[in-house]
């Protein structure tokens, strides 16, 4: 039997851990994210929903307090708010014999659907963090600096205020596919450490699925890439509204990615430099997340985890 814990007291220090780690993050801005939502993903799937959730309000009032911003509070609350949500949906279960499995057998929440879900509101947080963050100012000066460059190499093709202007409207529309990529990255590293962790410790309530076979998104996540690709080139709000789903989305199909090509370089002999090279390519900007990329669009499908009544083996069944 688990032990009696205070979900309240969990989630007060999994926000307050997630916090510092979110104020360490510019010195280590890999490690530190995917921690901080590692600290939230443990509250919220192994002590309930009232630890998840008082988790994201301790941390986003903790970073507001520091930035003495009620605003930001709110920002950074919407921000971390995917952990919180995912988790509750990841503790959903029901009989499988209503999706046509054995009478004594639970059906989970498909992980396709969670990552859906996550992007989602990733993307809306996303959104609101471009609309009131400040990053005119950032960009103009990014600009600025690019131009003096330019303009020492060839003064002739120093760029004209027109062209900075266009420069600033396209860095402004595109700015939110990196960031929103990047959150659902942190986030699926979250979510992953996380179910790691709890499982050691037989905190789990949902039990640990296989990633490499279970960790696709489902083709309505085709549809909403597409559309927010489509709304990008509409340009303004609208704009930035197709790049934080079309980032969001387009990053749970490059975690798909590479699921995809570590289940196929299973018990391979040669899976450990074909997985070094496949991370080397995904460096290349652009291009190579791309590529990763296309092997997550290329296998859409909603896996459904199969586990006996209280047992914590489970089985992919896919619809």
């Amino acid at each position: 039997m688990k032990p009696s814990v205070n979900p309240i007291l969990v989630g007060i220090i999994a926000g307050l851990v997630a916090a510092i780690l979110m104020v360490v993050s510019p010195a280590l801005p890999v490690i530190a994210p995917i921690a901080a939502m590692t600290a939230l993903f443990i509250a919220g799937l192994g002590f309930g929903r009232v630890a998840g959730l008082l988790a994201v309000v301790v941390a986003a009032a903790a970073l507001g307090t520091l930035a003495s911003s009620i605003e930001f509070a709110f920002i950074f609350g919407a921000t971390l708010l995917p952990a919180a949500i995912m988790s509750q949906l990841a503790g959903l279960a029901r009989p499988a014999s209503e999706i046509g499995g054995p009478e004594t057998a639970l059906a989970w929440y498909p992980l396709s659907d969670i990552l859906l879900a996550g992007a989602a509101l990733v993307a809306l947080a996303t959104l609101c963090l471009v609309l009131v963050a400040p990053l005119d100012a950032y960009f103009t000066e990014e600009i600025d600096r690019l131009s003096a460059i330019i303009t020492e190499m060839n003064p002739l093709a120093a760029p004209t205020a027109g062209d900075k202007l266009q420069m600033l409207a396209t860095l402004k529309t595109f700015s939110p596919v990196p960031i929103a990529a990047g959150n659902m990255i942190s986030f699926f590293g979250g979510f992953y450490f996380a179910m790691r962790i709890l499982t050691a410790f037989k905190r789990n309530v949902r039990p640990r699925e296989d990633v490499r076979s279970s960790l696709r998104m489902n083709r309505l996540a085709l549809a909403v890439l597409v559309g927010g690709i489509v709304l990008m080139f509409v340009g303004g709000t609208v704009g930035l509204i197709g790049a934080s789903f079309a980032g969001a989305v387009g990053g749970g199909f490059l975690l798909a990615g590479f699921a995809v090509i570590h289940n196929a370089l299973r018990d391979k002999p040669w899976a450990l430099p074909a997985l070094i090279l496949t991370y080397m390519v995904s460096l290349i900007p652009a291009v190579g997340q791309i590529l990763i990329m296309s092997f997550g669009l290329a296998n859409p499908r909603r896996a459904v985890a199969i586990t006996p009544a209280n047992s914590n083996e489970t089985s992919d069944t896919q619809n």
